[in-house]
């Protein structure tokens, strides 16, 4: 059994690719899964995120249903590692009324914060047809005005 540090440490990519696979494995067996929210501290960094992201994407809708907020705001810049990762998997979440709150509050913030470019990004949640059923026409209009269809990301 390996302590969560010593997991952290596998999943940064520095290391072989063997290791990184090995991490990756043991992270999936534990069940506080913030701890793979883009992680930052001490020893551990943007060079676990990529792996956290690929964590999380195995994870299933209900497990992953407490975190959309930080996995939205993951969205703020798709350079930063694992962010696509992220993006596939928010693209296939089901439409449940707490994520429909989720990406509703992501969107007003970013609007709130002038942030353009994020929510450029989280226009790409548009593809997500049940998400899309379900947002309010406001957000809708928003988020649409960011779309670009056949963006590759």
């Amino acid at each position: 059994m390996y302590d969560i540090d010593k997991i952290m440490e596998m999943l940064d990519w520095n290391n072989s690719s063997e290791i990184q696979n090995r991490g990756v494995e043991l992270a999936k067996n534990v069940k506080s899964i913030n701890v793979f929210l883009q992680p930052l501290h001490p020893g551990c960094n943007k060079n676990v995120w990529e792996n956290c992201a690929k964590i999380l994407a195995s994870k299933d809708d209900k497990t992953l249903l407490p975190y959309t907020d930080q996995m939205l705001e993951w969205l703020q810049d798709l350079n930063w590692p694992g962010a696509l990762i992220i993006l596939r998997r928010l693209k296939n979440f089901s439409a449940s009324d707490e994520f429909v709150f989720a990406v509703e509050e992501c969107v007003k913030m970013a609007v709130a914060c002038d942030e353009q470019i994020w929510l450029d990004y989280l226009s790409e949640l548009l593809d997500n047809e049940p998400l899309k059923a379900k947002l309010p026409d406001e957000i809708l209009t928003i988020l649409k005005k960011h779309y670009q269809s056949g963006r590759n990301y």
